[in-house]
């Protein structure tokens, strides 16, 4: 899983973006594609975006709401049993 970083992002010319009450609003499509992940289960909604110099509506979220809504790998059995032994009582 790739590791987001919000002001990558915004230095990131192929990301378009938007600033929106005070946050950042990033176009969902253009980062599923750097991900290369299925963003389909983050929150969003849709607002006006300049898209090689037309105005189109486009489904956007937060940083916040992407980190919260990307799909988590699922642990190793390695890891499972690591977190089972983390929580044993002695």
């Amino acid at each position: 899983m790739k590791i987001l970083e919000k002001e990558k992002l915004l230095q990131d010319e192929s990301i378009h973006k938007t600033e929106f009450e005070k946050q950042w609003y990033f176009s969902l499509e253009d980062i599923a594609i750097y991900l290369q992940e299925d963003l389909s289960e983050v929150e969003n909604i849709e607002l006006p975006l300049l898209i090689d110099g037309q105005r189109k509506t486009v489904q956007t979220a937060t940083f916040e709401d992407i980190e919260k809504g990307r799909k988590k790998e699922p642990l190793s059995e390695f890891n499972k049993v690591l977190l089972k032994a983390r929580h044993f009582k002695k």
